[in-house]
């Protein structure tokens, strides 16, 4: 699978799993895209710790230090999974894997070349050991009961969007 079909792939999976997921045009595009997806009155989390996390925080209206006080996430994650349309949220260079978990709507920045096709490829593709905490999402977070009441937003986000850049 080459590269234009493994993120094709994702986008398919990940939209199956009731995410949002799109393609988004480069840096620029990027800031448009998430002015739209954040309504103004809503506390952002943002670390703005690489290079697309910073373009998106110039944006962010109501920016806050603490992923705890946050109705939002914006991060960038490590990676993504295409046959699964996952995205994978990692405990590293200073980031907390919760700020993907808490906040009611989690919004993934995800570069296109850190799609990998497989789980396997993912993990083969670790130069070093795993991070000490890693989160595999795929979709919302939902869940059911012994009658299957749908439940969504219990253990997780119940809104996730995932920008593939």
């Amino acid at each position: 699978m080459n590269r234009e079909e493994t993120v094709v792939l994702f986008l398919e999976k990940a939209c199956l799993a009731a995410a949002d997921a799109r393609r988004v045009d480069g840096p620029v595009a990027l800031a448009a895209v998430v002015s739209e997806l954040i309504p103004a009155d809503k506390a952002v989390y943002c670390p703005a710790l690489s290079p697309l996390e910073q373009a998106v925080a110039a944006v962010l209206v109501r920016r806050v230090e603490e992923y705890a006080l946050a109705e939002v996430a914006v991060e960038e994650v490590l990676a993504g999974i295409a046959e699964t349309g996952s995205i994978v949220c990692a405990s590293v260079e200073g980031r907390a894997v919760q700020a993907s978990l808490l906040p009611s709507h989690h919004l993934a920045l995800l570069p296109a070349e850190k799609i990998h096709a497989t789980l396997d490829d993912f993990f083969l593709s670790l130069t070093a050991p795993p991070p000490t905490n890693i989160a595999i999402i795929t979709g919302p977070s939902r869940t059911a009961d012994i009658e299957l009441t749908l439940a969504i937003g219990v253990h997780g986000p119940e809104r996730l969007d995932v920008l593939v850049i």
